[in-house]
């Protein structure tokens, strides 16, 4: 489980802006964990992704 957390494919810069607090908690985690906030920070949006499916536009419809 552990693994599940190393970033495996190309990578990307974006900016976002987080509340306080929740940067406050992320370094923390950082410090404690051992792994860096972008590796964090993409494990926790992959799973965010995966349970809000919603949030995504529709897939095309395939025909044939």
């Amino acid at each position: 489980m552990r693994n599940d957390y190393k970033i495996k494919t190309q990578v990307q810069k974006i900016e976002v802006e987080i509340e306080k607090e929740v940067a406050e908690k992320l370094q923390a985690m950082e410090q404690y964990s051992k792994f860096s906030s972008s590796e964090l920070v993409n494990t926790a949006l992959k799973r965010f992704i995966s349970s809000h499916k919603d949030f995504l536009p529709p897939s095309p419809k395939k025909t044939g």
